[in-house]
Order: C-alpha cells, then structure tokens, then sequence
C-alpha cells in the first residue's frame, strides 16, 4: 500500500511538473515571468541547474563510456 501511494505522489508531482513546462512554452505567460523576475537571474538559475546536472551525471557517464 505504501508503495502504491509513493507511486502515486510521484506521478502527480510529475504531472504537474509538466504541466507547468508545458504553461511555461507559451510566450505570454514567459513575458509575464519576465516582468516579475529579471531575465538575467533566470538564465543564471537556469544554467546553474544545468551545470549542477552535469556534475551529478558524470560519473555514471564516465562508467558508460568505460563498458563495452
């Protein structure tokens, strides 16, 4: 039942995630964000995540890249 549950909350949050990505490709509502949060402290949040990705998977790239 536990299991179940995990499941389920799992794919609501990711449900929503993508609708928020989803809500986000319109370019009204990217303007309005724009308004409320400068552009330049998004891409620098946006890139920061992008690197920090990029560290996580490393080292399982690096063992990928070592299998035949």
């Amino acid at each position: 039942m536990k299991k179940a549950k995990k499941l389920l909350v799992i794919a609501c949050l990711g449900g929503v995630g993508y609708l928020l990505v989803k809500l986000f490709k319109i370019d009204a509502v990217r303007e309005k964000v724009f308004e409320v949060v400068d552009e330049d402290l998004y891409l620098s949040i946006k890139d920061k995540l992008y690197l920090l990705g990029d560290l996580i998977m490393w080292p399982i790239d690096y063992v990928r890249a070592l299998l035949p």
